[in-house]
């Protein structure tokens, strides 16, 4: 892709915040955009967010407003968010004029109403992208006023009109492209693992999943019998997922016991955690599943259930499912002799290349520069910036 030449710098105005699913996406879209494009940056981010972390250590200029989460039920964060709604759209307002973007890209979280309604309000392109299948409240008020919309998977396409709607893929992070290049074995021999054994690695995010660490800690004993695990439990939860791991595997000989890991995290590494895995027992979080279908990799989705935060991972883990490209139990139902029924008959079987094979009609390696390239069509109309005809569902 070639560097466009222009006249003036262009501006793009990047919003999305509150949890780090919506905002890594939002900085691999602008990274992309200051790298190749040479555009000037202006991070959109509330002030209470995680967002303020992140930015600003990404090496982004931000601008924060009083956003609003706006919740489904009514308790006194509801009260206290609509409250704050008024007094961020007008701080809104202000930033967009004052920064004067060409367009304007947002990937979801609260601070993305205002963001997207400023945008609009002062006739600046607005493209939204949404990167689980069903829109959370935040898309749904604002896809409306978006001139492109860029979905994740296709089952998407439901949710929003067909004509201006692109199915582009959730932007994935370069250290999981890069790993690629790695053998399994030779990143489980960097992660210190034993290169030949099968690796079930197990993650329920950044924050941890105690269901998941419970049940996956009792499934131990036999589970190392015929395979060897990492376990990512979540800095929170690392005490006591480490507590009753010991005492479950506290009678197994020591040849077993060292077929097991438990990690409170992982950061650099995680890339290559992902790629050493046979198997990934995990969550169905979008950006997650984007990147299991790019690494072609086998999983046990156990997604979070839709009355926590308005969780849309079923829907997710639904639509891998329906393509045979992964495995589903439900958190409710998730016991130590099911999920080691599971693993046996995965790793066993030919369910791992069905998968791997399957996932290929999910995995979208070029999604940041085709989302990146999108943003500049519509910043830059006259240049003559396509985004690829064959993501197109439709424009």
């Amino acid at each position: 892709m070639s560097v466009l030449l222009m006249e003036h710098i262009m501006r793009i105005l990047i919003s999305g915040g509150g949890s780090g699913g919506h905002i890594y996406p939002a900085l691999a879209v602008a990274t992309h955009l200051r790298n190749i494009y040479n555009a000037e940056i202006l991070y959109l981010g509330s002030d209470d967010g995680l967002e303020t972390q992140l930015v600003p250590a990404a090496g982004f200029r931000m601008a924060t407003i009083k956003a609003g989460k706006l919740q489904r039920y009514v308790s006194v964060k509801t009260v206290k968010g609509i409250a704050r709604v008024p007094v961020g759209m007008v701080q809104a307002v202000g930033i967009v004029r004052k920064f004067r973007p060409d367009a304007t890209f947002t990937s979801g979280g609260y601070v993305a109403v205002p963001a997207g309604l400023a945008s609009r309000l002062n006739g600046v392109p607005l493209l939204l992208h949404q990167q689980d299948v069903p829109p959370n409240l935040s898309n749904k008020l604002i896809g409306p006023l978006a001139d492109r919309i860029s979905i994740a998977f296709a089952d998407s396409q439901q949710y929003f009109p067909a004509g201006k709607t692109l199915l582009l893929g959730n932007p994935i992070r370069q250290e999981i492209l890069d790993v690629r290049q790695v053998s399994v074995q030779q990143a489980r021999i960097q992660l210190g693992l034993a290169p030949d054994l099968p690796l079930i690695l197990v993650t329920g995010g950044s924050q941890g999943a105690r269901h998941l660490n419970q049940v996956v800690a009792r499934a131990l004993p036999e589970l190392l019998q015929f395979c060897q695990v990492l376990q990512i439990s979540g800095q929170k939860l690392l005490t006591e997922t480490q507590s009753l791991s010991e005492s479950t595997i506290a009678g197994l000989d020591s040849e077993l016991k060292q077929r097991y890991r438990l990690v409170p995290y992982l950061t650099d590494e995680m890339a290559l955690a992902l790629r050493a895995a046979e198997l990934v027992v995990c969550r169905a979080g979008a950006a997650t599943l984007s990147e299991l279908a790019v690494l072609e990799k086998p999983s046990i989705l156990v997604p979070l259930p839709p009355a926590i935060g308005s969780s849309p991972q079923e829907a997710n883990a639904e639509t891998f499912r329906r393509a045979q490209a992964a495995e589903v139990i439900k958190n409710d139902v998730l016991k130590p002799e099911l999920l080691i029924s599971r693993v046996q008959h995965v790793v066993n079987s030919a369910s791992l290349l069905d998968m791997a094979q399957a996932l290929k009609q999910f995995a979208r390696p070029t999604a940041t520069s085709d989302i990146a390239e999108a943003v500049v069509h519509m910043a830059q109309p006259t240049t003559g910036a396509q985004t690829p005809e064959n993501k197109r569902i439709n424009v």
